[in-house]
């Protein structure tokens, strides 16, 4: 097979699990379904479910038994995952060994107070509620996070005055009490995508279509950022539900 094909929606049947370099299907006909060249992708992207990264097929040794020929890509998490679900796709297998596209440097924006980032109660707010009246940090904005009794709570809305939270408070507030906010930076996620349509007017817009490697992050200031960059640039690409769609969460 070339190093890269034009089909991200290859139908594949079953579950895999993973053992060394060995893939274990149930359920499955890599016999029929899948060629030598073409790439394997863990788990599930998007929703409910873990994604574990990308790795090449080097052998198929029949409907059951197939083998990938590096690990590189993959998330050590799949070792201990059991069976999972799986897509097949030609996007270019270069970027399986690329580190940067890797599931094992994907890491989850964290959550951190920066400088200055504290309000305070202007009433009091029993356990249950889930509007805080207070005079919040200069900035806070939603998708930002109060904290409360240890727990991360998202903000769903925001005045000069109030901050209306996703979840109710766990622990009491009192007037005059300093709260603590902070907000959601840094992360790492890159991940191909085949992209057959256009994506203009979109913050996830891409120059052309093709297959894509985009990257994702949240800078100091709580925005999402999205970076692109074309590996191939083409029309053709064909897409469907047995692959990934673009844009999808982590």
């Amino acid at each position: 097979m070339a190093l890269w094909g034009n089909d991200d929606n290859i139908q594949t049947f079953g579950t895999v699990s993973l053992s060394g370099n060995t893939v274990t299907g149930t359920g499955t006909t890599f016999s029929t379904d899948i060629e030598v060249g073409q790439v394997i992708r863990f788990g599930v992207r998007g929703g409910v479910g873990t994604y574990y990264g990308d790795a090449t097929v080097v052998g198929i040794t029949s409907d059951l038994i197939l083998t990938i020929g590096s690990t590189a890509g993959l998330a050590p998490a799949l070792y201990g995952a059991g069976s999972t679900s799986y897509y097949v796709s030609e996007l270019p297998k270069y970027s399986v060994l690329d580190s940067s596209y890797s599931e094992r440097n994907h890491a989850a924006p964290s959550a951190v107070q920066l400088p200055g980032f504290t309000g305070t109660a202007t009433t009091n707010a029993g356990i249950g509620t889930d509007v805080i009246s207070v005079v919040p940090p200069t900035g806070v904005q939603v998708g930002d996070i109060l904290l409360n009794d240890g727990n991360d709570i998202l903000i769903s809305a925001t005045t000069l005055t109030t901050v209306s939270l996703a979840s109710t408070i766990s622990a009491g507030i009192s007037t005059g009490d300093s709260l603590i906010f902070k907000r959601l930076t840094d992360g790492y996620d890159k991940i191909v995508y085949g992209i057959s349509t256009d994506t203009s007017g979109s913050s996830y817009h891409v120059a052309h279509q093709g297959w894509v490697g985009v990257q994702t992050y949240i800078d100091t200031h709580g925005n999402l950022r999205v970076k692109s960059e074309v590996l191939v640039a083409a029309s053709g690409i064909t897409t469907g539900s047995n692959g990934i769609a673009y844009p999808t969460d982590v």
